[in-house]
């Protein structure tokens, strides 16, 4: 969550009066607060992805991995934005998973069609926007291309999920 940024700012207003040859000087403060209304989201659900077995034989890329995030935001606030982490490869268009040191290439995207990858909106990567809401739940749709020839193991990779709002 983050906090509302504020600003305070303390000024003095001299109020002068002349009596009979005495002046009067008074100080009055004045504070003044500047900051967004505040905003709430946490993480209610994160499915992770399971792409099952893959074979090297396929001709056709694993389209199997479906995943979901849900959210959930309170108060009215800026759209709040959600992208995903590159992993271990430190790269949008190549997400890997590894298994000790072999690997394997994978993404993931925001459509079932897996033609829009889900990064943080840096390069070639889309995050996505949502408004306002009590509860959203996305989809996170994998994708491991065909014809790649990876050792037996169990591969994995870490995303990160952040919301920015």
């Amino acid at each position: 969550m983050k906090t509302a940024n504020r600003i305070s700012y303390t000024f003095g207003i001299n109020i002068s009066k002349i009596r009979s040859r005495l002046k009067i000087i008074s100080t009055l403060a004045i504070t003044l607060q500047i900051g967004p209304v505040l905003a709430d989201c946490t993480f209610t659900g994160v499915s992770g992805i399971n792409f099952g077995q893959y074979s090297a034989l396929d001709i056709a890329a694993n389209n199997t991995g479906v995943g979901s995030i849900s959210i959930s935001c309170q108060g009215v606030g800026p759209q709040r934005v959600i992208g995903l982490s590159t992993g271990q490869s430190n790269n949008f268009d190549a997400r890997i998973m590894t298994s000790g040191a072999n690997q394997i290439n994978y993404n993931l995207y925001t459509n079932s069609a897996r033609t829009l990858i889900w990064g943080d909106g840096n390069g070639a990567s889309k995050s996505i926007s949502v408004s306002d809401s009590v509860l959203t739940t996305l989809n996170i749709f994998g994708q491991i291309p065909a014809n790649q020839d990876a050792s037996v193991g169990q591969y994995s990779d870490s995303i990160i999920v952040t919301i920015d709002f």
